[in-house]
């Protein structure tokens, strides 16, 4: 069974439509010009415009040094009329990624990429999550699944999806593996999942016949296969066969990625 990410989010912007609406605009940084981040971005902006919320652009030359990169970011999101903060990533490769995105004031980081706010969360002193701990926990609600029963594995470890949603599993759920996508007995190693959180970025890297009857299946990851088309680490052949519920790719994790990026913009600046 396919869980509909866009069904997800339309309920979450539905329940922000009903909130008092933050008087501040939404900031976000594109470094260069890639098709694909500017994509993102656009779905962001469209969302933003559904909210009546002012989104602001701004594209900063990609030859930009990092030092330059934090001064400028620093001022873009300094004024008291900015409520929200995000920079596009990823970033050109010889940008030193973690000191450009502390540049983020922790009140104004919806996505929680900067160490004063991952601290904050880590020390469980935030109100707000990181949006891909926050996609799980709408996931779970839906599929009313008992955690302190479940055996879930992470597939990946980076600091954008495994490490928060690890974090945040890791006390609640009754076992949790993390394993990096390269280990070898990796399919024979998912078999005993109740739920499955891939972050991979690894087309087809497993599918329903690796999986039990019945699992539940995540998927963040988001590439291009051999064919050139947008695919997620789940293959969804044979998974109405076995039960399996999953998230599909695209139009499953990424809405509700956006959608919850938002409401941490109203969460945050509800706490101002």
């Amino acid at each position: 069974m396919v869980i509909d990410g866009k069904t997800i989010a339309g309920g979450i912007l539905e329940r922000l439509k009903r909130l008092p609406k933050p008087a501040k605009f939404f900031g976000a940084v594109l470094v260069g010009d890639d098709p694909a981040s500017l994509n993102f971005l656009k779905q962001k902006e469209k969302v933003a415009q559904e909210l009546g919320i002012e989104f602001r652009l701004y594209k900063l030359p990609v030859l930009s040094t990092t030092d330059e990169l934090r001064e400028e970011i620093g001022r873009l999101a300094r004024p008291v009329t900015c409520g929200g903060f995000i920079v596009q990533l990823p970033l050109p490769e010889k940008i030193n990624r973690h000191y450009v995105l502390n540049a983020i004031p922790k009140e104004k980081d919806v996505d929680f990429l900067s160490e004063a706010a991952l601290g904050a969360f880590y020390t469980e002193r935030s109100t707000a999550m990181p949006p891909s701990a926050a996609v799980v926990e709408e996931i779970l609600k839906l599929e009313r699944r008992d955690l302190r029963n479940l055996t879930v594995v992470m597939v990946g470890a980076g600091f954008l999806i495994g490490k928060p949603v690890g974090f945040w599993l890791q006390n609640r759920v009754a076992e949790l593996v993390v394993l990096d996508s390269k280990v070898k007995d990796l399919h024979a190693r998912l078999r005993g999942a109740d739920m499955v959180i891939s972050g991979a970025g690894q087309p087809g890297l497993f599918s329903a016949e690796h999986l039990k009857e019945g699992a539940v299946v995540i998927d963040f990851g988001f590439s291009r296969n051999a064919l050139g088309k947008l695919a997620g680490d789940f293959d969804p052949a044979g998974a109405d066969a076995k039960n399996v519920h999953y998230t599909k790719t695209p139009g499953g994790t990424g809405p509700v990625l956006v959608a919850k990026l938002f409401e941490n913009f109203y969460v945050l600046n509800k706490q101002a």
